[in-house]
């Protein structure tokens, strides 16, 4: 925390609070990449490629976050993005939650959501808090790379993948667990690991990950049910 507040561009760039309070409507995610949160943002400063978009999904459960630079963002981009970056990589989830943009509800991307099952639930005018997931992680990851990039701007493709690295492997305050923790059963080995040797780095042998990778496994469920708890706290 003091750290931040030493900070110049964390403290230019942290988030800060205008609108009066609403009231918050529950979206409740059972296990992990069951209900995911998609959202656009841009234009943002023009990129290689002239990539001036970022299509963005969060899961409910987890928090992982999942985004990507384009020129444009139409259903061809959002059904492209679903495949390669969901569905191949985490499975079928029941729910996307999104806005009313018609990349969203369009025929092609309502066709595409009904021949895999997933239901698509989109927030409206009245409660646009309902797709709030999305934009929360849009701020953290526009924040992050404000901090990161400086006066750099044009490179925010460039550097959106270690953005969404250092997400992953922060603790999250609504689930008191990283990302990757909740979704692997332990933590990512970060470079501070091969500086400073941990058990798992300077113990590699069978024995030993087996030992570990045992422990790991018995504590995912209780760490994920705990999780559920905090979640359900924090809403």
């Amino acid at each position: 925390m003091s750290n931040s507040q030493r900070c110049d561009a964390c403290q230019r760039h942290s988030n800060i609070l205008h609108q009066p309070a609403e009231p918050l409507y529950p979206i409740v995610s059972l296990w992990p990449f069951m209900k995911w949160g998609m959202d656009i943002v841009g234009k943002l400063p023009k990129a290689p490629g002239g990539k001036v978009f970022m299509l963005a999904m969060t899961d409910y459960f987890s928090k992982w976050i999942e985004a990507e630079a384009f020129v444009q963002v139409r259903e061809k981009e959002v059904i492209s993005f679903i495949k390669r970056n969901i569905l191949t990589r985490f499975g079928i989830p029941a729910e996307i939650t999104c806005d009313n943009g018609s990349q969203f509800i369009g025929k092609r991307t309502t066709n595409f959501c009904e021949a895999w099952g997933i239901k698509m639930i989109t927030s409206t005018p009245v409660h646009p808090q309902a797709n709030g997931q999305a934009e929360s992680s849009n701020k953290i990851i526009i924040n992050n790379l404000k901090k990161k990039l400086g006066s750099k701007k044009g490179k925010w493709a460039e550097e959106l993948p270690f953005v969404l690295w250092a997400d992953t492997t922060t603790t999250k305050n609504a689930t008191g667990q990283t990302p990757f923790s909740l979704v692997f059963g332990s933590e990512a080995v970060l470079p501070t690991e091969m500086i400073i040797p941990t058990a798992r780095t300077s113990l590699q042998t069978i024995e030993a990950n087996n030992e570990i990778l045992s422990q790991d496994i018995d504590n995912v469920d209780e760490s994920r049910d705990i999780t559920k708890i905090r979640m359900a706290a924090y809403q």
